[in-house]
């Protein structure tokens, strides 16, 4: 089942990259869904049934905030023709009422962060796993799994390398195990 929730943000990172180089359709793809995209994006990574890809979320969300950070949304999205700020006031509403709790300060800084670092997705996912984890302190609820994805690639990093380790001492494996 990961894989195929993988494959589906890959095919939607690579339509919003593909849509940018078409001049002609991204104006209406953008006005009639840029902002469904970012509320179904922010539904499935706050929703904690969802443990996996958060860096491919995040990808997402930086992606679409760097494309509107950047002026290459040309068209109006919203009332305001300043983008900018129709998306970031989007997205606060968006928490705020889903994330009732939270104080307006907190909104305020985790928009305005995800537009600073739109630019560098490590440091934009950190971001993003912080707020998470500021949501479900509130709640009581664990926070683990949103290590899950590191926790993997470490292991996988220590296996791999104790691996070579084993490789390189004749004698320690058994050889029909070497190959």
């Amino acid at each position: 089942m990961r894989n195929v929730a993988d494959t589906g943000l890959q095919i939607l990172l690579k339509l919003l990259q593909n849509v940018e180089q078409h001049e002609s359709v991204a104006p209406s793809f953008y006005q009639t869904y840029l902002t469904d995209i970012l509320q179904h994006v922010f539904s499935v990574v706050t929703d904690t049934s969802h443990t996996a890809a958060l860096s491919m979320h995040a990808t997402i969300l930086a992606y679409i905030f760097s494309l509107v950070e950047a002026g290459r949304v040309n068209c109006q999205l919203g009332p305001t023709t300043d983008n900018v700020l129709f998306i970031q006031d989007f997205t606060a509403t968006l928490l705020r009422s889903a994330f009732p709790h939270l104080t307006d300060n907190q909104i305020k800084i985790m928009v305005q962060g995800m537009f600073n670092l739109d630019q560098d997705i490590p440091a934009f996912k950190e971001h993003l796993r912080d707020f998470l984890v500021q949501i479900r302190e509130y709640t009581g609820e664990d926070d683990t799994d949103l290590f899950l994805e590191e926790r993997e690639k470490a292991l996988q990093a220590a296996q791999t390398e104790k691996r070579r380790i084993q490789l390189s001492v004749p004698g320690i494996l058994n050889p029909a195990r070497s190959s």
